[in-house]
């Protein structure tokens, strides 16, 4: 009943402010005029997907989830360069009993699919712009997406969004120069409201943030980056690190680009693991007519025992849509992938494949076939379907995973 409220309240709030933001002035006796050139003091937002996923592990039982994800939120206008927002998340669950939630409830015995039950205060914010738009700050609970993700970003593959308790700073200096620090004192992860196992729950501490690129290079874009983590939760402070890199990406020939990464990475504040490793991801694009084709590298080092890690990532959109590497193996982790997309009749088509050793290229450790197709509807409606096959090798288990959801976004 607790959550029918909720919904209600909100439902009240939504087409209250609507009608709020699109009623003009009144006359006694006349028509009632809609100002579309005033704009709305708040604007509601809703952003609503249905999805069921299915997942099988060969070492243990298959599961079915079929879950909804709601999120309802207010943006006012900007006033004197300032501009709030907050927005509820609620992910409701047809059937707890088909499928393993991580985090939130002791091993089943099912396959996981990370889509618990959770009700919470996604975002919340204050930011201030200035008149010229050469610095911003934003302070509150907010989303943080950095570059393409694979360090910092919501995870927005998930239902539940990771967001950030958070101060964000960015500063434009030039034309060719754009500037992010970031100060983190908490990641709220994508396990939810309700996780009570240790290595689920949220980050504390306080983690520092820095990135900065230059646009102005004749063969593309440099972007330099500094991630100090501090991430303590219920399983002590085993993520926590600090990393150093930077990335060349540009177009060549017209048709055709490239992506070359590097980075260091060292165990960082109070991390038990003494381990220093390496990190290098290259690839190359090239358009043939409606054909988008990438070949690429990505290659994850391993020292002491300890993987490569990204605590912060957005890891799905990174080695295989199975989500067999969410953790870097203790030996590292090699990806070689080709992937190809293109578009038929609205319809966007991709396809991937991945080989993956261990970071000494020694150890085979499985490959991986990756397929998504997704639609447009309407304006404010999609749909999406999406299958992973993993064929493992040795000790690794094969994993199939199958995904259909529909999108819904005002």
């Amino acid at each position: 009943m607790k959550y029918l409220h909720n919904a209600a309240v909100a439902g009240i709030l939504f087409f209250s402010f609507t009608a709020i933001g699109k009623a003009g002035d009144y006359d006694s006796g006349k028509e009632l005029i809609l100002n579309d050139k005033a704009p709305a003091l708040v604007t509601p937002s809703l952003d609503t997907r249905f999805r069921y996923e299915y997942g099988d592990i060969d070492t243990l039982a298959v599961s079915h989830a079929a879950t909804v994800r709601n999120r309802l939120g207010l943006l006012t206008r900007k006033m004197g360069g300032f501009q709030a927002y907050a927005e509820y998340e609620g992910t409701l669950v047809v059937d707890r009993s088909d499928y393993f939630a991580p985090g939130t409830e002791l091993p089943t015995g099912q396959t996981p699919i990370a889509d618990p039950e959770s009700h919470e205060l996604n975002q919340a914010w204050v930011s201030y712009h200035s008149p010229s738009d050469v610095w911003g700050l934003k302070v509150g609970r907010q989303a943080i997406n950095l570059d393409g993700q694979r360090w910092i970003g919501t995870v927005g593959w998930r239902q539940n969004m990771q967001t950030f308790d958070a101060a964000g700073f960015t500063i434009n200096p030039t034309e060719d120069l754009s500037i992010y620090y970031g100060y983190i004192w908490q990641v709220n992860r994508i396990f939810g409201s309700e996780a009570f196992l240790a290595p689920f729950t949220d980050f504390k501490g306080q983690s520092h943030v820095f990135n900065a690129t230059y646009t102005g290079l004749p063969f593309g874009k440099l972007t330099a980056y500094v991630y100090s983590l501090d991430l303590h939760n219920l399983a002590g402070d085993i993520n926590s690190n600090d990393s150093f890199g930077f990335f060349l990406a540009g177009d060549f020939f017209g048709d055709s680009s490239y992506y070359l990464e590097y980075a260091f990475q060292t165990d960082g504040s109070n991390s038990p693991i003494d381990y220093e490793a390496n990190y290098v991801h290259a690839n190359l694009s090239k358009k043939f007519g409606a054909i988008k084709a990438t070949a690429g590298l990505e290659y994850l080092g391993a020292d002491n025992g300890r993987g490569f890690a990204f605590p912060l990532a957005t890891l799905h959109k990174f080695n295989g849509f199975a989500d067999v590497f969410l953790n870097t193996p203790a030996g590292g982790l090699s990806d070689a992938y080709l992937s190809i997309g293109t578009e038929l009749a609205g319809v966007k088509f991709a396809a991937a494949y991945h080989y993956f050793w261990d970071d000494g290229f020694d150890v085979t450790i499985g490959q991986e076939f990756d397929l998504v197709a997704s639609k447009a509807i309407t304006e404010n409606v999609s749909i999406l379907g999406k299958a992973a096959f993993f064929d493992g090798n040795g000790a690794q288990p094969d994993v199939t995973r199958a995904i259909i959801e529909m999108n819904i976004k005002y």
